[in-house]
């Protein structure tokens, strides 16, 4: 199976104003991140608020230049192409569908748009255009309506139409129904799926929601303050968790709270901050289970960085 991305240390590290003095911070959002996506597979990216996971979905696409390490698409090196090579490579999906598309313009306008900056002729264009809107369920009539006549979930389907128009080869969906009714959840969800298997795409699930992510993800990758600490199968991975972070979010799925994000975790009163990243193992101030070589050594990267499941040196 061919590789579709292919991240090798990448890192992304921002010089943060605060405060009324302007104190400069060093803000490390994704540090030393290697992962490799494979054509057709379905990744997940989960994690709380804060742990880099957007900023990763930026680097993927080439919004946002690595501070270090690169990132290969289809095997070409993402930042070195040209723009619109990259749009037929590689589309995104944002979070809220409201602020994502003009509200000055026409669906059918905003559908077609990448057809027309690829240079398309105008009547293809309309004809892909209203084809697409099709494809995800929109009747033909919609493309003369403008944003804000239309639900969250309509919104998000034309969202998804305007991505998938240039017939790309993978998506990247961050947070893509965190800002929809739970009812319209998962019939976005389900026509990710359906679009996926048409297209073949390789698609890229960012969320902080992991039932989201069980219900599309054949992989999985859990972040934690710009690491990726687990990875794996996503049905191994949801079915015996090994990383103590990765426990406490799916122990945070049996909540009685549903809909509100991740709950209030047992895992102490250190707020993880990427501009503090602590000694050690980043995630030893909340572990639980955390021993005393966690505070003062780095876990050996793989697919779970723990020292409590790989072995003890000799």
């Amino acid at each position: 199976m061919s590789v579709a991305i292919e991240a090798s240390g990448v890192s992304a590290v921002f010089d943060q104003r605060v405060g009324t003095f302007g104190v400069h911070r060093r803000v490390v959002a994704v540090d030393d991140v290697s992962l490799t996506v494979k054509e057709g597979i379905a990744l997940g990216i989960v994690g709380e608020s804060g742990c880099g996971k957007s900023t990763f979905a930026r680097l993927l696409l080439g919004l946002l230049a690595p501070s270090g390490g690169d990132v290969r698409v289809g095997g070409h090196e993402l930042q070195a192409m040209d723009r619109r090579a990259r749009a037929r490579l590689i589309q995104p999906v944002f979070q809220d569908p409201a602020s994502s598309l003009n509200p000055r313009r026409r669906v059918g306008e905003i559908v077609a748009l990448p057809l027309r900056a690829a240079g398309v002729a105008r009547g293809e264009r309309r004809e892909r255009a209203l084809l697409m809107l099709s494809r995800v369920g929109l009747a033909p009539e919609m493309a003369g309506r403008y944003p804000g006549q239309l639900s969250g979930g309509q919104r998000q389907r034309v969202a998804i139409a305007r991505a998938l128009v240039l017939e790309p080869r993978i998506l990247i969906c961050d947070e893509p129904t965190s800002a929809l009714d739970v009812s319209v959840q998962a019939q976005i969800l389900n026509l990710l799926a359906e679009l996926r298997a048409s297209f073949n795409l390789t698609l890229v699930m960012i969320s902080h929601n992991l039932a989201v992510v069980e219900h599309v993800a054949d992989e999985v990758a859990i972040m934690y303050l710009g690491r990726v600490v687990e990875r794996g199968e996503a049905g191994s991975v949801f079915a015996a968790p090994r990383h103590p972070y990765t426990k406490a979010l799916l122990a945070s799925v049996l909540t009685p709270e549903p809909g509100l994000g991740l709950p209030e975790l047992p895992l102490g009163d250190a707020v993880p901050d990427p501009a503090n990243i602590p000694a050690g193992c980043r995630f030893h101030p909340r572990c639980p289970a955390a021993i005393a070589r966690c505070a003062t050594e780095a876990p050996a990267r793989g697919d779970v960085e723990c020292h409590l499941v790989q072995p003890v040196p000799t």
